[in-house]
């Protein structure tokens, strides 16, 4: 069996230069994030993903029907709303 090598986080490896900065802007505003805290455990992500399912298929359905009624917005409307500085 192989020996293992022991991780030194004081000192880590650099980063070897095959990730584009997409990429790495991601990583490091991940790290951002658990550092603040910003993070949720996995079992928790799994516990609320079909919450979270759930709700945005209620959005939809009831959208949908809003629309079966004849009841919609306005694409500019929309523009507006996400952007009111567009307008």
């Amino acid at each position: 069996m192989a020996k293992s090598k022991k991780f030194d986080l004081e000192n880590p490896t650099p980063v070897v230069d095959d990730e584009d900065e997409e990429t790495l802007a991601a990583i490091d505003e991940g790290m951002r994030d658990a550092e603040a805290g910003r993070t949720v455990p996995a079992e928790e992500v799994r516990r609320l993903l079909p919450e979270l399912h759930a709700y945005q298929n209620a959005l939809v359905r009831k959208g949908l029907e809003e629309m079966r009624r004849g009841r919609v917005v306005s694409h500019e409307r929309v523009v507006k709303r996400l952007r009111p500085e567009a307008f």
